[in-house]
């Protein structure tokens, strides 16, 4: 199994988060693309940073670890914008950066910055649209592409992508999610984790990948799991604790606020949910290590990677 920690917050943050990977010599740290975060109004105050522009920096201020965009909607930017920038970024990374593109869900967001967003069904046509876009610009801009919502003119772009550029595309659903992936993506970013839900998707997957005239073996099958834990329930209390202080919330009331939500485990707990996850055909997880809190991602890293 690879590892790759997902994380959000300020730069500081998240470059101290990339070397902490860096040292513990995991695959990869993964950004989330959100202008605001949480799922209500009450949590909206929470800084979020253009993630796009985040990544660019540690492409500089990193060495060895993937940069992983997880994942970006295709309603914040054209296209062309997001082929032109993650060309840009895999340029500065030295041959590091991993695109992800989805749908988009958070319905506050783009209420609040006046952002596009018609129903599910045309954000599908859009991803779509936009996947094959971002194919022939990464394969071969001289072929042009004519979708039904953007196109690319027959034209050598330079400059040219890295010939093993990786696009991602994540979610859960059954089979629009996994035919996408066959058809366009590197990576499979998987959300569902039961052995016939798993097993299902793959198989859509890897027979509209055949139907494309690509390999499925070469699809990297990758998901996250939001993690809260400690080598025993003190370690889980001292975390708590520090999260909670910033906003006056006991150990105790962190563990009512999120039980159920995020899975509240010690790392041998954790490491049997992943084990789990290996047997199914996942071959990497990113562990999104929440609460900003840099000790204790090292701690999972040391426990698990």
């Amino acid at each position: 199994m690879e590892y790759g920690v997902q994380v959000v917050g300020d730069y500081d943050h998240i470059v101290s988060i990339a070397r902490i990977c860096e040292e513990a010599g995991v695959a990869a740290v993964a950004l989330a693309d959100h202008y605001l975060y949480g799922n209500n109004p009450d949590e909206w105050a929470s800084p979020a940073y253009d993630s796009l522009v985040q990544a660019a920096a540690l492409a500089r201020d990193t060495e060895s670890v993937e940069i992983v965009m997880l994942v970006s909607p295709i309603t914040f930017r054209h296209p062309a914008v997001y082929a032109k920038t993650i060309t840009t970024i895999d340029e500065i990374a030295g041959g590091r950066f991993v695109f992800g593109l989805g749908t988009g869900w958070h319905d506050g967001e783009h209420e609040v910055f006046g952002f596009d967003y018609p129903d599910m069904g045309t954000r599908f046509e859009w991803l779509e649209d936009a996947l094959g876009y971002l194919r022939v610009f990464l394969d071969d801009p001289t072929r042009g592409y004519d979708g039904k919502h953007w196109s690319l003119g027959a034209q050598d772009i330079q400059p040219r992508a890295r010939d093993d550029l990786r696009l991602m595309v994540g979610g859960g659903g059954a089979k629009k999610t996994p035919s996408l992936v066959g058809r366009y993506a590197d990576e499979f970013n998987l959300y569902h984790h039961t052995d016939e839900g798993v097993a299902s998707r793959m198989e859509v997957m890897r027979r509209s990948a055949a139907e494309a005239g690509r390999d499925p073996d070469t699809i990297l099958i990758s998901t996250c799991m939001p993690t809260i834990g400690g080598a025993d329930g003190a370690e889980i209390d001292e975390f708590l604790g520090e999260w909670g202080s910033r906003s006056g919330r006991t150990p105790a009331e962190m563990r009512e606020r999120f039980e159920g939500r995020i899975p509240i485990r010690t790392w041998d707990e954790h490491a049997e949910q992943i084990a789990e996850f290996e047997r199914l055909g996942i071959t990497r997880t990113y562990l999104q290590v929440v609460g900003s809190v840099d000790w204790a991602a090292k701690n999972a890293l040391d426990a698990l990677a």
